[in-house]
């Protein structure tokens, strides 16, 4: 969204910030599922979570590639995490100004 754009209302912001929420909730879930498998074979252990589950810490294969894969998700995650909380400020000052 173009936070220079005097069209914004609070109330089309709010829904944006309401998506990016469950897309958040679902990386972030997403990434603890691969985690548990990669280090306890304990996830779901299937989809994109069956190449942890198949190479967890017990397995003694080895873990640094899908270590470096799961820390470029979470750099994701922190991008998006960012932008929704620059977002939500925006939001704050939208209410502020009385644009509902």
């Amino acid at each position: 969204m173009n936070q220079s754009n005097p069209k914004i209302t609070a109330e089309a912001l709010r829904e944006e910030i309401d998506l990016e929420i469950s897309g958040l909730g679902g990386a972030m879930m997403g990434i603890a599922d691969s985690y548990m498998e990669l280090a306890y074979g304990a996830g779901k252990g299937f989809g994109v979570h069956a190449q942890y589950r198949a190479s967890n810490l017990h397995t003694g294969k080895p873990q640094m590639e899908l270590a470096v894969e799961l820390a470029a998700w979470s750099a994701e995650i922190s991008a998006k995490a960012a932008a929704l909380d620059a977002k939500r400020k925006m939001l704050k000052r939208l209410e502020a100004e009385g644009r509902d």
